[in-house]
C-alpha cells in the first residue's frame, strides 16, 4: 500500500516517525478487515506523543473475522466488537476513531501519555466518552473513564498537560488552561492560571536561542512579558520539559509553594477564557476553577 516503504534518507526520522511508517505497513500486513488501534492508531491520527514508542504495533478486527488474538512478528491483531462509527479511514489507512484510540491508550498503558493524547483529541472536538460506552466490561475501562473525565480541550501542548497532571497527581487546585489576563483587557495568555491565588505557571518549550539572529529580541519580549504579568499582580512559576517529565514531585512542590505564598485572595484576578477562533471572552461561572484542592487521588500505579 502507498506509504509502506521509505527511502534511505528516512533514516534521519525520529522514533515516533519511524513507528508511524511501521504502523502503515502493519495495517497493510493485517488486511482490509483490520483497523489500527492503540499507539499505532494514535500516530496515524497525529495525536501528540511523549516517551518512547512501543516495540510492537496493534490492530483490531470484528469478532468473527478470525482468531480472537493473533500474534504476528510485527504486532498483535485482536478481535473485538467494534462499533461501526468507530471504524474509520484516515490518510489512506483503516484506523479506529480518535475516541477509541484514546480509550485504548488509557486502558492498556500509562495514564499520562494517554492524557496528553486525550487533551489533543478533546481540543479537536472529539467526544471521548463515545467509545467507552462500548467497553463497559473491558479491562482498564476505569482508567479510560478517568482520562475522559480529566481531559482538557484548552490545553495546547503536552508540556501544559504535564503541568496540569502534576496538580492532579499531588492534589493541588486545578488551573485554568490558556487564560487571558491583562491590566485593562486581555493582553497575555498564560499556560495555567489560578485566578483566586493570582498565580500562574508558564511552560517553557524547547526553544533554542543559539545561533538565532532574533535571540536577543526573544529574550527581551519574554522579559517584558514577565514584568507586565507581575505588574498586574500575578506571581509566576516557570518550568521546562525535562523538569516536568522527570521530577513532577518537585514541580508540584513549587506549585504548592506558589499557592501557599499567594493565599486565596478575596478578590481574584480578572481573566478571560480563550475560545479558539474567537479569542478572549468573559468566563461563565462554570469556567471558574475551584480555589481548593482537587480531591483527586490517583490509584497506585497511575502516576506513570
Amino acid at each position: 500500500m502507498p506509504g509502506c516503504f521509505a527511502m534511505a534518507t528516512s533514516a534521519a526520522v525520529d522514533e515516533w516517525d519511524e513507528f508511524r511508517l511501521g504502523a502503515r505497513a502493519f495495517a497493510g500486513y493485517c488486511g482490509p478487515s483490520s483497523f489500527l488501534s492503540g499507539w499505532s492508531a494514535a500516530v496515524t491520527w497525529r495525536l501528540p506523543t511523549i516517551g518512547r514508542p512501543p516495540s510492537r504495533h496493534s490492530a483490531v478486527r470484528q469478532v468473527g473475522a478470525g482468531h480472537s488474538v493473533r500474534n504476528t512478528p510485527f504486532g498483535e491483531l485482536r478481535a473485538v466488537v467494534l462499533a461501526p462509527r468507530h471504524s474509520c479511514r484516515f490518510a489512506g489507512v483503516r484506523v479506529v476513531s480518535r475516541a477509541w484510540t484514546v480509550a485504548d491508550l488509557a486502558r492498556a498503558g500509562p495514564i499520562l501519555p494517554a492524557l496528553v493524547a486525550a487533551d489533543a483529541a478533546a481540543a479537536a472536538g472529539v467526544d471521548l466518552r463515545g467509545a467507552i460506552e462500548h467497553m463497559e466490561h473491558w479491562p482498564g475501562v476505569r482508567r479510560a473513564r478517568w482520562v475522559a473525565a480529566y481531559a482538557d480541550p484548552m490545553a495546547e501542548s503536552p508540556l501544559e498537560t504535564l503541568g496540569r497532571f502534576a496538580c492532579l497527581q499531588f492534589d493541588l487546585p486545578l488551573p485554568v488552561c490558556n487564560a487571558w489576563v491583562g491590566a485593562d483587557g486581555p493582553e497575555y495568555r498564560v499556560d495555567g492560571l489560578w485566578p483566586h491565588h493570582r498565580a500562574a505557571f508558564e511552560a517553557d518549550g524547547a526553544l533554542k536561542y543559539d545561533n538565532r539572529p532574533d535571540a536577543s529580541r526573544i529574550v527581551a519580549r519574554q522579559g517584558e512579558r514577565e514584568w507586565r504579568l507581575r505588574r498586574i499582580g500575578l506571581d509566576v512559576v516557570r518550568f521546562g520539559w525535562d523538569f516536568a517529565w522527570r521530577n513532577r514531585a518537585e514541580l508540584a512542590g513549587r506549585f504548592a509553594a506558589l499557592l501557599r505564598d499567594n493565599a486565596r485572595h478575596e478578590r481574584p484576578i480578572r481573566w478571560w477564557k480563550h475560545v479558539p477562533g474567537v479569542g478572549a471572552v468573559e468566563p461563565e461561572p462554570a469556567d471558574w476553577p475551584s480555589p481548593v484542592r482537587s480531591g483527586v487521588v490517583l490509584p497506585a500505579g497511575w502516576d506513570r
